[in-house]
C-alpha cells in the first residue's frame, strides 16, 4: 500500500510542475491496476481529484476572475486566450484519474467496507464531473469511464447536473448504510468517517444546485451540509522531507521552471482586501489578516495559503455557510434574518481565526441597519436592504474562495444579476469575461463527439 501511495504522490508532484500530458502513465489505465484492491485505488482517486481541482484549471480560473495575474504559461489566460493543450492534463486527472477509477472501484473488484467506498467514490466522481461540466459545458457522463465506449458521448450540461444530483443521492444512501466512524487509512480526507462524507455530499449538492440557480434546493441541501471546520474536505500534504508531496500552488510558485507564472501582485482581489480605493474595509471589517494570508507584499504567500503543507480545500464549511446565506436570501426576501445570521456566523469564524490566523483583523457582526439606506453597506441608499446584503454575501464569496474553482463559476453565474450587486471584476482585455475553457486537444483529436466550441466567450447552457 505504501509503495502504491508513493507512486500516486510522485504523480501529483509531476502534475503540479508540468500541466501537460505527463500523467499518461501514472495510474490512469485500469488494466494496469486490476491487481490493486479498491481501497488502495481509492487513495489515488482522491489525489487525482485534488490535482484536477487545485491545479491548472484552478489557476486559469483565478486569472480569468481577477484573483490572480498570469505570466509565462498563464499569460495566455491573462489575455483571455486558452490553448486547448492546457486542458489535457486536468481532463485526464478528472476523467481518467477520478471518474474511470471511481467506477472501477464499483465494478466488482475486491472492496472491503463496500458501502463506504462505493458512496465516497460517488462523491468524488460527482465532484470531478461537476467541475468539468461547469468549466467546459457538455461533458461525458453516462458513457464516461466505460471501456465499451472508446469515444463517449457528451451529455448536455443541464442533464449532467440532474444526473449528478441522483449520483449524490445514491452516495448518501450507501454512506448511511456504511455507518463507519473512522479508521480507514486509505481515506485521506476523513479517515473513513461516513458521516463526514455525507455532509460533504450535501454541501456538494448545494453547490450544484447553486450553479443552476435552484436556490430553494440549494438551501435545503446546505442545511444538511458541512457543519464545522473539522468537516471541511481538504487534502493536507504532509510535506515530508524529500517526498515532494506539497501544496500544488506552492509547487508551481517554487518551481525553477514555472515559478512566476501566476501571482497576485496587482490583482483585483488584493485591491479589494487591501487599503486602497477599491478596499472593502469599513468600520466593521478590516481584512489585514486575510490580505497577509494571501499576499506577502510581493507575491502569493508561501508561508500562508501557499505554504508547502497548506491544505488544498475542496468542499468546505465556509462554502456551506455562504451557500446557505445566499440561497436563503435568493429563495425569499423573508429570509433576510436567516441570511444575515448565517453571514454573521461565517464572520465570527473569521474573527476567531477558524480559516486563517487573525491578530488585528476585524470581522464584527453586521446588523440590519448596516444594509438599510444610509448604512455602512448601503451608504448611498441605492439598493434595498435585501440587495445590499446579497451584494455583501456575493463579495464575501469572492474573497473567501481564493485558489478554488468556485470563484470562476460565480463570476459567470452572477452575470445574470443586476450590475449593482455583482463583484466589479475588471477586464484584463476587451469588455467580456471568459465563459468557459476549451475542450482538451487530446479529446478534440480523438473523439468525434466533442462539441465544436472554439469561443471562450460562448456561454454554457446554465449561464445563458
Amino acid at each position: 500500500m505504501q509503495y502504491f501511495k508513493s507512486i500516486i504522490l510522485f504523480g501529483l508532484l509531476i502534475l503540479a510542475t508540468s500541466c501537460q500530458d505527463l500523467v499518461d502513465d501514472i495510474n490512469v489505465d485500469p488494466n494496469r491496476v486490476t491487481a490493486v484492491n479498491g481501497e488502495a485505488l481509492f487513495t489515488g482517486v482522491q489525489l487525482a481529484d485534488v490535482a484536477g481541482q487545485s491545479g491548472f484549471l484552478n489557476w486559469a480560473g483565478g486569472v480569468a476572475s481577477g484573483q490572480m495575474v498570469g505570466n509565462g504559461r498563464l499569460s495566455f489566460i491573462q489575455n483571455y486566450e486558452f490553448p486547448d493543450t492546457d486542458a489535457n492534463t486536468p481532463w485526464n486527472n478528472l476523467y481518467l484519474g477520478v471518474v474511470q477509477q471511481a467506477r472501477l472501484i464499483r465494478s466488482g473488484i475486491n472492496v472491503t467496507n463496500q458501502d463506504f467506498f462505493y458512496g465516497a467514490s460517488m462523491v468524488l466522481e460527482a465532484h470531478a464531473i461537476g467541475s468539468a461540466a461547469n468549466i467546459f459545458g457538455d461533458v461525458p457522463f453516462s458513457e464516461a469511464g466505460n471501456s465499451e465506449f472508446t469515444t463517449p458521448r457528451y451529455d448536455d450540461q443541464v442533464s449532467v447536473y440532474t444526473g449528478l444530483q441522483s449520483l449524490l443521492d445514491q452516495a448518501i444512501t450507501f454512506l448511511n448504510t456504511a455507518s463507519s466512524t473512522g479508521g480507514i487509512s486509505e481515506d485521506l480526507f476523513f479517515d473513513g468517517d461516513a458521516a463526514a462524507w455525507i455532509q460533504a455530499a450535501y454541501t456538494l449538492k448545494a453547490r450544484l444546485y447553486l450553479d443552476v440557480r435552484d436556490y430553494s434546493n440549494a438551501l435545503a441541501a446546505a442545511q444538511n451540509g458541512i457543519s464545522s471546520a473539522s468537516g471541511t474536505m481538504a487534502y493536507n500534504p504532509p510535506n515530508e522531507a524529500g517526498g515532494g508531496d506539497i501544496n500544488l500552488l506552492n509547487s508551481v510558485l517554487s518551481s525553477s521552471t514555472f515559478g512566476g507564472d501566476v501571482s497576485v501582485d496587482g490583482s483585483f482581489l488584493i485591491e479589494l482586501i487591501g487599503t486602497g480605493i477599491a478596499s472593502r474595509n469599513n468600520s466593521k471589517t478590516d481584512e489585514v489578516d486575510r490580505a497577509a494570508y494571501y499576499y506577502d507584499g510581493t507575491d502569493i504567500n508561501t508561508d500562508g495559503i501557499a505554504a508547502p503543507d497548506a491544505p488544498m480545500v475542496q468542499i468546505s464549511y465556509e462554502e456551506n455557510l455562504l451557500i446557505m446565506a445566499e440561497a436563503a436570501l435568493r429563495s425569499s426576501t423573508s429570509n433576510f434574518d436567516l441570511a444575515l445570521m448565517t453571514l454573521n456566523e461565517h464572520r465570527a469564524n473569521l474573527a476567531n481565526g477558524v480559516y486563517f490566523d487573525v491578530s488585528t483583523g476585524i470581522y464584527d457582526a453586521y446588523t440590519e441597519a448596516d444594509f438599510q439606506s444610509g448604512g455602512i453597506e448601503n451608504a448611498d441608499g441605492a439598493l434595498s436592504k435585501e440587495d445590499a446584503l446579497l451584494r455583501e454575501i456575493i463579495e464575501e464569496r469572492y474573497v473567501s474562495f481564493f485558489a478554488q474553482n468556485i470563484v470562476f463559476n460565480d463570476l459567470r453565474r452572477m452575470k445574470k444579476d443586476p450590475v449593482a450587486i455583482q463583484v466589479p471584476v475588471p477586464f484584463n482585455v476587451g469588455s467580456v469575461h471568459p465563459e468557459r475553457f476549451l475542450y482538451p486537444f487530446t479529446e478534440r483529436n480523438t473523439n468525434p463527439n466533442v462539441p465544436a466550441v472554439d469561443d471562450l466567450f460562448a456561454k454554457t447552457a446554465i449561464n445563458q
